[in-house]
């Protein structure tokens, strides 16, 4: 479920910035029409000795036009700030502590993004990541950032207690033998 609700951040983060560019550039587009358009009927229905323009045109329209491309522009600020609000409050939230958690894989970034596969290259990598995807007791399946300490002893396939805040595994103490029944 939380997946999907990432999914739908995204999705939504994704179209505010894609529609806001959309509106901006097709009021920008219309706001040219418009004003060279009614230029053009202005100069040709001025009144010959006083030189006063009768009318406008589709010049008129133009505050329409601006009031696009205000609209688009804060469509795609609201994409930012939302996406902004969104990542700032993913590690908050109430901390909870979780049984039986089942480490299905871990895996670290660098800071461009690059996979990192060879654990002794995480000594040497610029400004690494470390996550843990795990299964929840219910059979839910997420996505939690960490530090090294928690990544070295989450190990693939381990079952434990672990402690949870919104997207950020702070703890994880592995069961030993068998796990405590539930």
């Amino acid at each position: 479920m939380s997946r999907e609700i990432g999914a739908f951040k995204e999705k939504t983060v994704g179209c505010l910035l894609v529609s806001g560019l959309v509106v901006t550039v097709t009021s920008l587009g219309l706001l040219w029409i418009f004003s060279v358009a009614g230029i053009y009927r202005g100069t040709y229905t001025r009144k010959p000795i006083t030189n006063e323009i009768t009318d406008a045109g589709t010049l008129n329209l133009a505050p329409l036009a601006i009031l696009g491309i205000a609209v688009g522009v804060g469509l795609m600020f609201g994409g930012l700030g939302y996406a902004f609000y969104t990542m700032s409050r993913q590690h908050k939230g109430p901390r909870r502590t979780v049984s039986n958690f089942r480490v299905l894989a871990r895996y670290c970034y660098d800071r461009t993004m690059q996979l990192i596969t060879a654990e002794w290259d995480i000594d040497v990598a610029d400004r690494p990541k470390f996550y843990v995807r795990g299964m929840f007791e219910d059979g839910v399946v997420g996505e939690f950032e960490t530090t090294i300490e928690v990544y070295y002893q989450a190990g693939e396939g381990m079952t434990g207690e672990a402690e949870i805040q919104g997207k950020w595994l702070g703890r994880f103490v592995p069961y030993i033998g068998l796990p405590p029944s539930s």
